[in-house]
C-alpha cells in the first residue's frame, strides 16, 4: 500500500478526523475515538523528544523492524505495542475537538523539532533509534492504521 504523507497533509487529516464523534465505533480494538487521537499525540510526543520511553528493541530485531518500516506493509489490526497499557487511558482532553487540534499542533512541533537535524536520531521504544525519514514512516503507517480502525479511509 502507498501511504499518504499525513505530516504534509494536515488539513486533509484534520477534515477526516472531524468526522469522528465519541459514539464512533472502531472496527477493532478497545479505544474510543478520543483515546485513539490522544494515543497518536502520545507517539508524536515520543518522536518530538517530549516523552522518554524505555527501549524495548530487543523484542524485534532492528533489521526486521527497518524492513517493515520501509515496506508497503500495513500495521496489523489489533497490534499492541508492549510499552502501551492493555486498557485504554482515560481522556486527557475535555473534548474530542481539543484532542484533534492538539494532534495537529503536535505534528507542527514534530516538523519543527526535526528541522535541520534530519539525520540525528530519536528513540522509538519498539523500532529503536530512528532518523526523521524513519519516524515519518512510523507516523504515516500509524495514522493510516488508526484511520482504518475507525473506518475513516
Amino acid at each position: 500500500m502507498e501511504f499518504i504523507n499525513w505530516l504534509e497533509k494536515k488539513k486533509k487529516l484534520k477534515e477526516i478526523l472531524e468526522k469522528l464523534n465519541l459514539k464512533t465505533k472502531p472496527l477493532w480494538g478497545q479505544m474510543d475515538s478520543q483515546q485513539m487521537i490522544e494515543h497518536l499525540i502520545y507517539v508524536f510526543e515520543i518522536s518530538n523528544g517530549v516523552k522518554n520511553i524505555e527501549d524495548q528493541t530487543q523484542t524485534i530485531p532492528y533489521k526486521k523492524a527497518e524492513m517493515f518500516l520501509k515496506s508497503k506493509e500495513e500495521m496489523p489490526k489489533n497490534f499492541s505495542a508492549k510499552f502501551l497499557s492493555k486498557t485504554p487511558n482515560k481522556h486527557k482532553f475535555k473534548e474530542l475537538n481539543s484532542a484533534i487540534s492538539n494532534l495537529i499542533l503536535n505534528i507542527d512541533k514534530y516538523n519543527e523539532f526535526w528541522r535541520g537535524k534530519e539525520q540525528t536520531t530519536c528513540n522509538h521504544p519498539v523500532f529503536g533509534q530512528l532518523n526523521k525519514e524513519m519516524w515519518n514512516k512510523v507516523h504515516n503507517k500509524h495514522i493510516t492504521h488508526h484511520l482504518k480502525q475507525f473506518d475513516l479511509i
